[in-house]
């Protein structure tokens, strides 16, 4: 379940980063493709992680516990992210064209942090949600503070589902070439 959470949320935020840097490109994807983008934040997923997690114990988060979850995961899971790996990494992905025409269209620098960021914030979210449910399955009213070692990603994991939510996005940026190769056209 976390690392289904974490890939969809990964491939969810490269798309929208990228729709999001070609606005133009819009009108040109087809209708499901925008109506996926509009169900799938990575927001909305994180959150969705957090009720199957406590479902999972038999439990059901207040409001203010999915939030006070978000904003201690994303306190706890800032991570180094090295361009040079993530590129050599997109292009094994994509291949060179493809990896190439996005490196020129759409500069990493800009959006790839965040779809790395988006991956080990939801992995965060999991396991920090997990240890909630735990102790409140136990008849604890308070949130746990977070050990550091359940927050803490393997940087290998890291970058395996980075790779897998590029993978996941590629039909997205597929797309998204296309119409901008209908639009240069035309």
């Amino acid at each position: 379940m976390l690392h289904t959470a974490c890939v969809r949320a990964g491939a969810f935020a490269i798309a929208h980063g990228i729709i999001g840097r070609f606005p133009l490109a819009k009108p040109f994807l087809a209708k499901p493709v925008m109506q996926s983008l509009t169900k799938n934040s990575p927001l909305r997923i994180q959150k969705q992680l957090i009720k199957d997690i406590y479902k999972q114990h038999g439990l059901k988060p207040a409001n203010w516990e999915s939030s006070a979850i978000i904003a201690v995961a994303e306190s706890s899971s800032s991570q180094l992210v090295d361009f040079k790996q993530l590129e050599r990494k997109l292009r094994g992905s994509l291949g060179d064209r493809l990896a190439g025409w996005l490196l020129k269209a759409a500069p990493l620098a800009q959006w790839a942090p965040e779809m790395v960021s988006v991956v080990a914030h939801t992995w965060a979210i999991g396991r920090y949600a997990d240890s909630v449910g735990r102790i409140r399955k136990l008849g604890s009213d308070m949130l746990p503070a977070p050990l550091a070692k359940n927050l803490k990603l393997p940087a290998n994991l890291l970058w395996n589902w980075t790779e897998e939510a590029f993978e996941l996005a590629l039909p997205v940026l597929g797309k998204i070439h296309a119409a901008g190769s209908r639009i240069r056209r035309g």
